[in-house]
């Protein structure tokens, strides 16, 4: 079944496109279901307000209208047996112009599973995104989920990148001073291209599976900085240069209530030597560390994997990052 195939009708049962005025509160009771053991305390707040949201119905559409953004990821599709959101998949494009659209919160009731369902709603997502002259599709998926991976596969789409994601308690304690024969400061307002120039290298791929590399990441613009400010963000940049030369970083982002996330690139000369010098300099930064510390790095990188657990991080998950060309 195709997108273009699906009908408008609320009575039936089958694959629908999704509305969020009547599918947000079985799409919240699906999430929570489908993605307990993954849940941070953000996703567990996007749950709430799902639901909150729900509520209001069609006016969902009204205040949609007004300009009141209460969509996020409202594109996609739904698949529903006896009126109960059983199945979900969501949409989006990447960025504003982008040919790359992104694939998200594919998910199956258990009792629902091995019946075709996951991949009716890829294949009319895939379709979707064809239809508004998508050129790739990406998504994550967990290293350990081998029935969508292959999937995944069967629909086009192929590994680029696997990380890990490791996240340190709240209130542990900060480690002590690492020595180091590198210069680790802060990052000129001058030197954002450097630093972008060595995550280029090193993280190819993003910082994040939903977002490609982009300068405005490193010298964010005058209405990024202006919201960091109204939500209480917080960002630093660091660097270690040696010889003039920028050979590491770490990228630290605060959030009030949500923990922080610390991005760390070390160039492959350096590897096995800055690590734990850039490490402890960012968690020392966070001291007293009121809340957890997440931290999304390669997985094949051995030792800044070592130095992780040595800093008391514990892996939490592995994702697969994939991407298919739509045609």
């Amino acid at each position: 079944m195709t997108a273009s195939s699906i009908s408008d009708s609320s009575t039936r049962d089958g694959l629908q496109a999704m509305d969020f005025s009547r599918h947000l509160g079985g799409l919240a009771d699906l999430m929570e279901v489908c993605f307990t053991h993954e849940m941070d305390s953000s996703g567990r707040g996007t749950v709430r307000e799902m639901r909150w949201l729900s509520h209001f119905g069609p006016a969902l559409r009204l205040l949609a209208l007004l300009g009141v953004d209460t969509r996020p990821w409202d594109l996609g599709f739904v698949w529903i047996e006896q009126g109960r959101v059983i199945g979900s998949v969501s949409t989006q494009r990447a960025a504003s112009r982008s040919g790359t659209w992104l694939v998200a919160n594919v998910a199956v009731l258990p009792e629902f599973r091995r019946r075709g369902i996951a991949h009716a709603l890829m294949r009319a997502t895939l379709d979707l995104i064809h239809s508004r002259n998508g050129a790739d599709a990406i998504l994550q998926v967990d290293d350990d989920n081998p029935g969508a991976i292959e999937l995944y596969r069967h629909l086009g789409f192929a590994h680029e990148t696997t990380r890990t994601v490791w996240y340190r308690p709240a209130r542990t304690e900060a480690p002590p001073h690492q020595p180091a024969v590198f210069d680790i400061r802060l990052r000129g307002r001058g030197e954002w291209a450097d630093q972008l120039a060595l995550a280029s290298q090193v993280r190819p791929h993003g910082l994040a599976w939903n977002r490609p590399l982009r300068a405005e990441d490193f010298a964010p613009g005058f209405w990024t900085q202006l919201a960091h400010f109204f939500s209480a963000q917080t960002e630093e940049h660091w660097v270690a240069e040696t010889g003039k030369r920028i050979v590491g970083s770490f990228i630290l982002r605060g959030n009030v209530g949500d923990g922080s996330q610390l991005i760390l690139l070390v160039h492959p000369d350096y590897r096995g030597q800055l690590e734990r010098p850039l490490v402890a300099r960012g968690l020392r930064r966070l001291a007293p560390p009121l809340f957890p510390v997440r931290l999304e790095h390669p997985t094949a990188d051995e030792p800044a994997s070592a130095v992780l657990r040595d800093f008391g991080f514990q892996p939490a998950r592995i994702l697969r990052w994939m991407r298919a060309e739509v045609k």
